[in-house]
């Protein structure tokens, strides 16, 4: 099983190879790697094409062996505190379909209901039956118990000690794999993103709250109690914390509240001194748009926010020593004009070199959360 294994994510990662180059590269012999292909052949995984040019000496061609990218489907779900978003997608993370509705405008209701009867539409959407799907991923955005499939606290669905696995089970046929959302991101862009060849990375998502996933020495790291990288509990000015702040959610931490989209908007309506009714006119996007345009009460608020997150990256790279940090989620995509100014506060306190980028990878929780069912199902492509 190790051999074919082997063999397996061989080819998933070297497509086209002949069974005598599969031989060589994995030292193995090449009758056993012949009974290994036509097994994985027999199986579903590999397909075999003959060489479209000769051998060098002139001979017959040689038959290339691929990886089955639809042999199964995986389904990847970020749910977060201001939408959800579900994808059905291939092996190789192709989406066939996508959906996404407000998270907040469902919490009254089932939520777990809503979930699973929009994952089963969006099978049926994608022309595929429940057999075909290996598993389901879910991105939580709250501190998770992966083992018992218990959402500890997530304060934006208002959940603590919510049997979320159990009731999910009940709805859905296939295995059903959860984690906090940014461990979710953080495998996104392990498998498609910025952090694909490296071992240590940092995701940092920036949205409703602020969230860290750390993939260390190449696996996700997750903390002794599943609390790992919830920086947004991370106190950035000692003064400022030592008085009453407004948290965008209960529970929500410091960072959270000087950071979060909801945050930033609620410190623009107070300079405005607007009801909190008119906070839809005021979403984050339009204040960071604002900034960039002059407007200095925007500015006062832009900067503010991005300097307790530049040394909350300070912080957090002085401890992990990455070799990148990611930053993405919503609010994320209106950063590119502040980065340098981020970058160049962390280069002024911090002696080692990182690289910090904005995330450009596409669904990249969804995409992870497809990702955690290939590090979860107990599966010959388990990686």
């Amino acid at each position: 099983m190790i051999n074919k294994k082997k063999v397996l994510h061989y080819i998933q990662k070297n497509p086209g190879r002949s069974r005598t180059e599969i031989a060589k590269e994995l030292s193995i012999s090449k009758p056993t790697i012949s009974k290994l292909v036509d097994e994985l052949i027999s199986e579903g995984w590999f397909s075999e094409k003959e060489s479209s040019s000769s051998s060098s000496s002139g001979g017959r061609r040689s038959f290339q062996i691929y990886f089955n990218n639809n042999a199964k489907y995986i389904v990847g779900v970020d749910i977060g505190g201001t939408s959800v978003e579900i994808a059905v997608m291939n092996l190789a993370g192709d989406i066939l379909e996508k959906s996404v509705f407000s998270t907040q405008e469902q919490i009254s209701k089932n939520l777990v209901q809503v979930l699973a009867d929009n994952i089963t539409s969006l099978i049926t959407k994608s022309g595929l039956e429940n057999n075909q799907i290996m598993g389901a991923g879910i991105g939580i955005p709250g501190i998770t118990d992966v083992r018992e499939g218990i959402v500890v606290d997530a304060p934006s669905l208002g959940w603590k000690q919510y049997p979320f696995l159990e009731k999910m089970h009940k709805f859905l046929p296939f295995p059903v794999y959860v984690d906090n959302d940014v461990n979710v991101a953080a495998l996104g862009e392990q498998w498609k993103g910025a952090g694909r060849d490296k071992s240590n990375i940092l995701q940092i998502t920036l949205g409703t709250g602020i969230g860290c996933g750390m993939i260390i020495n190449g696996q996700l790291y997750r903390g002794s109690s599943f609390a790992a990288g919830e920086i947004g509990y991370m106190v950035t000015d000692k003064h400022a914390a030592e008085k009453a702040y407004d948290s965008a959610f209960s529970g929500y931490g410091f960072l959270d509240s000087h950071v979060g989209g909801p945050s930033i908007t609620k410190r623009m309506l107070k300079h405005l001194r607007a009801s909190e009714n008119e906070s839809d006119d005021w979403p984050a996007k339009r204040i960071f748009e604002l900034a960039i345009a002059g407007d200095k009460k925007a500015q006062n608020i832009i900067d503010d926010a991005l300097s307790h997150l530049a040394f909350a990256l300070i912080n957090i790279i002085s401890i992990v020593n990455p070799e990148c940090v990611i930053l993405g989620g919503g609010i994320s995509k209106s950063m590119h004009h502040f980065l340098p100014e981020i970058i160049s506060t962390i280069d002024k306190h911090l002696p080692i070199e990182t690289m910090v980028t904005i995330t450009k990878l596409d669904n990249v929780s969804v995409l992870g959360a497809g990702y955690l069912v290939l590090h979860e199902h107990d599966s010959i492509l388990k990686v």
